[in-house]
């Protein structure tokens, strides 16, 4: 039975505005951790890396009440930023590279199968020659 390899085919250009998304998403965090929390740029994308990936050291916490509410708006925008980007870079990964391998799968099981084919002739050959 052969694979069959579904796909989107708009799944490169997902990537890309996952990306972009994603990136957008800093540069608001930053500049909004810079001005309301006082935070240096690499203290911002610390903090901001730490929520999206859900680890939360604690070693920095927005003492704001803006930063505080606007934490909670990047939990839940970043979070699901995060596994859009997954999911992406899944669907694109299946897209460009596992269509190949599929593909190199069924030359293989096409040469397996000429193999078989060539032992099964040898196998009746031998058994027509015997009973002779």
């Amino acid at each position: 039975m052969p694979m069959v390899v579904t796909y989107s085919p708009h799944s490169g250009r997902n990537l890309v505005i996952t990306i972009l998304l994603i990136l957008v998403l800093y540069a608001v965090s930053v500049f909004f951790y810079n001005k309301f929390e006082g935070w240096q740029y690499l203290d911002a994308i610390y903090f901001i890396t730490m929520t999206i990936t859900t680890i939360g050291y604690g070693d920095l916490v927005p003492h704001t009440a803006e930063g505080k509410i606007f934490t909670i708006f990047l939990a839940f925008v970043g979070i699901s930023l995060a596994f859009l980007l997954i999911s992406s870079i899944a669907s694109y990964r299946q897209r460009t590279i596992d269509k190949h391998v599929v593909q190199r799968l069924n030359i293989l099981k096409g040469i397996s199968s000429l193999t078989e084919v060539k032992k099964g002739s040898k196998k009746l050959k031998s058994k027509l020659e015997g009973s002779v």
